[in-house]
């Protein structure tokens, strides 16, 4: 899929500090969460696979509603990412076996669609994070590769897809 206009004008925007326009009402692909609203583009987020939907929740990590869920989407897209994981809670899914969301993606919202752009699917880099394999976030491919940072990534199915190993920060 390519960018739409509003995804085209959103990067513009992140790119030269414009503002950017919001897409909202029906052709949204953002489920908000209890009416909270969609993150604007640069706003700090913390990204993660909800476990009962099978969406990315959107959590807002500065402002009024720090902390808190604002809503879903099938895919979302984030600059400057950080990878985190939680140790503790970690070893505690491993040794119990019982789910929980212990692992994020930080970084800068981009904005979100049904899918990412059709450039980041081609190019098939993907990062995930599978607590039983490893400790870290790796490359889908090489488990042994693991990922610190992204550029860019766009969180979409069971991994965060990316255009260029360029932009990949790995653990030395």
């Amino acid at each position: 899929m390519l960018l739409d206009a509003t995804h085209h004008a959103a990067l513009h925007a992140l790119n030269t500090g414009a503002e950017a326009p919001r897409q909202s009402g029906p052709s949204s692909v953002f489920v908000p969460l209890k009416g909270r609203r969609e993150p604007a583009v640069n706003e700090p987020v913390k990204v993660y696979r909800n476990l009962n939907n099978g969406l990315y929740s959107v959590q807002a990590m500065a402002g009024p509603d720090k902390g808190r869920v604002l809503g879903y989407a099938a895919s979302i897209g984030i600059t400057k990412v950080e990878m985190k994981v939680g140790e503790k809670a970690r070893q505690t899914v491993v040794e119990k076996g019982i789910r929980h969301v212990h692992a994020y993606s930080c970084g800068l919202y981009l904005g979100c669609a049904d899918t990412p752009p059709a450039a980041i699917l081609e190019a098939k880099i993907k990062v995930t994070y599978q607590p039983f394999v490893a400790s870290r976030f790796f490359l889908r491919d090489q488990p042994d590769r693991k990922v610190l940072t992204v550029n860019e990534a766009w969180a979409y199915g069971a991994d965060l897809w990316c255009d260029s190993l360029n932009e990949i920060g790995f653990e030395e």
